[in-house]
């Protein structure tokens, strides 16, 4: 499979994980939206982004490595991927905690935007061959690329963001 076949893939996966429906529940309360701040800033977009990715990968290959042979060897190499980059992804769980923090009000609203995202991110993924394949294909250029290449694709996710989350303009 050519990277631009894998890049088109993930892509289109990443968005099928976003059902329309679970992520009008994220828009901000309306007295939230009143707010000037009630959006993501740049960075804690590119924050989210990353921390949606995480999830992604994570969950994606957990549920392959239920039906599949090769999946637990790519878990064991995201598991490790994640200690490698543990600073960096512990800083966009912050920065995106901090965001939340800022936009909801109220705790209660935080814990429940952060369970409604999780439960979007994933709730519609179905595991198959090819998506195992493809995610094995992330989890391996990962090893290769480290950082740069979580990057690569979390900068994928934010693009999607800019439809589901509300975004400071």
């Amino acid at each position: 499979m050519t990277p631009a076949r894998r890049t088109v893939i993930l892509a289109l996966l990443l968005h099928a994980a976003l059902p329309a429906a679970a992520l009008a529940q994220q828009q901000p309360p309306p007295a939230a939206a009143a707010r000037k701040d009630a959006c993501f800033r740049p960075k804690e977009v590119e924050a989210e982004a990353q921390v949606r990715t995480g999830i992604q990968l994570r969950e994606i290959l957990r549920r392959c490595a239920e039906i599949y042979p090769d999946g637990q060897k790519a878990l064991q190499d995201w598991y490790a991927f994640d200690n490698e980059n543990a600073e960096q992804l512990r800083a966009a769980v912050d920065q995106r905690r901090q965001a939340l923090n800022r936009i909801y009000p109220t705790r209660t609203r935080v814990t429940q935007w952060e369970t409604d995202s999780a439960v979007a991110t994933m709730k519609s993924v179905q595991v198959n061959d090819g998506v195992c394949q493809s995610t094995y294909d992330v989890i391996d250029r990962l090893k290769k690329e480290k950082w740069k290449a979580f990057v690569y694709y979390s900068g994928l996710q934010q693009k999607l963001l800019a439809y589901e989350i509300p975004i400071c303009r």
